[in-house]
């Protein structure tokens, strides 16, 4: 469903016609909708929630961010000459004890380990600068970059470019829709062009839960929760055939 589409129907559905102006743009739909879509993204287990990011980074680089991303499932490290290689993950307290000294005397090497890290220092304005001469692997600050990016920690640090993927659950696009000369310019996410009816479920629940409408909250969950429901069984009968399959 086109997203202008979408978000005509929220706004008939839920009577919230301040929401649009009069040629049905947004007006303050767009909050509830997306703040929707972000709760389908973190409860539903479909399959489309899982992505890869892949990223060039170059020799010497420890820590690879990534915005939207929800959680880490595995990492590959590979280039044209060493093919694809993939990273066991360790705890923080591992990488510590196995790499306890400052970044620049870890020797460089071929990427084995990575951790998923929060990159929020405390306090939020803390520079760089501050931290010199501290002895540890997340040795890491972004005073102005950690409020939207997640990443790991991967080492030992590259000795050379390679190419980082990223594979775990990450938030759908950011909907919007405008209109220029009579055309709609419409972004698409899974829910948009899949379920539609679902991501209209979740923004009016969301709309329900802000305005504190209890019974108006739950009757929508319930409807959304029903139909969520379906698309994980799915999911399930389609891992059941797989695991089927490969036993022979």
């Amino acid at each position: 469903m086109l997203y202008h589409t979408l978000r005509q129907k929220f706004v008939e559905l839920s009577g919230r016609y301040d929401l649009v102006n009069v040629t049905w743009e947004d007006n303050g739909a767009d909050f509830f909708i997306n703040s929707g879509q972000r709760f389908l993204d973190r409860v539903s287990t479909y399959g489309k929630g899982t992505a890869k990011n892949v990223q060039s980074i170059a020799a010497g680089t420890i820590i690879v961010r990534s915005v939207d991303l929800i959680a880490v499932h595995e990492v590959w490290a590979g280039n044209s000459v060493d093919g694809l290689i993939p990273l066991t993950r360790y705890s923080m307290n591992q990488l510590r004890g196995t790499f306890g000294k400052q970044l620049s005397s870890i020797t460089q090497g071929t990427p084995a380990y990575f951790c998923p890290v929060s990159l929020r220092p405390y306090p939020d304005n803390q520079s760089i600068a501050g931290w010199t001469g501290y002895y540890d692997i997340d040795d890491l600050v972004l005073a102005d970059l950690h409020h939207t990016y997640n990443g790991i920690i991967l080492v030992p640090p590259p000795n050379k470019t390679y190419y980082i993927s990223i594979i775990g659950k990450f938030y759908s696009p950011v909907l919007s829709a405008t209109l220029a000369l009579g055309v709609w310019t419409d972004t698409k996410s899974y829910w948009t062009e899949v379920h539609p009816d679902i991501l209209l479920e979740a923004a009016l629940f969301k709309l329900e839960t802000f305005y504190r409408n209890t019974e108006g909250a739950k009757d929508w969950q319930t409807a959304m929760n029903a139909d969520l429901t379906g698309i994980d069984a799915a999911l399930v009968e389609e891992s059941l055939r797989e695991s089927q399959e490969m036993d022979g």
